[in-house]
């Protein structure tokens, strides 16, 4: 078999190498896929599609040169079923979005957010306000993720938000 580059522009696209097999030799090459390492099947994808291989899965890459070996062994794609093909091409919706990207709900207007929870706590003295939103929490000018980042700053060491503020978890869950 006569190797051929696998990088996008070094190759030549082409009918392949296998354009005249009998059902016994195509049967053969299919075995002999198994045997193949990932660059040989992308040598090989190259000859046979005329194209590049982007993948480097070798169970897809089998699977889609079993089928091309034996399209080109059943004489290819009839023309009755390239045309019906075309015609149901032509009459679906095609997909413009990509599968990673999923439908996201609109951000709520600023009038249906809630208003901020207050939580204050008297400590050494001085009174601390936290403002608790939807995004987390706020205090002095700062975002947090968690009350027991602002406790900690607050405190000036590690210590549980909740329980520095005196709240239980059900009652932040309730905002």
């Amino acid at each position: 078999m006569k190797a051929t580059p696998t990088h996008k522009e070094d190759h030549t696209p082409g009918n392949g190498p296998l354009p005249e097999l009998t059902r016994e030799e195509a049967d053969e090459k299919i075995r002999e896929l198994y045997t193949m390492d990932t660059q040989q099947l992308t040598r090989l994808w190259a000859a046979l599609f005329g194209g590049y291989c982007y993948t480097r899965r070798k169970d897809f890459i089998r699977r889609r040169l079993e089928w091309r070996i034996n399209t080109l062994v059943s004489g290819g794609i009839s023309e009755r079923a390239m045309k019906r093909a075309e015609e149901l091409a032509d009459d679906t919706l095609l997909r413009v979005k990509s599968r990673a990207f999923k439908e996201r709900e609109a951000p709520t207007p600023p009038t249906a957010r809630k208003a901020p929870r207050i939580i204050s706590k008297l400590y050494k003295g001085i009174t601390y306000t936290v403002y608790q939103t939807e995004r987390g929490f706020e205090y002095a000018g700062q975002r947090y993720a968690t009350l027991s980042e602002v406790s900690t700053k607050i405190a000036g060491y590690y210590i549980s938000g909740n329980k520095f503020f005196g709240l239980t978890s059900a009652q932040l869950k309730n905002f």
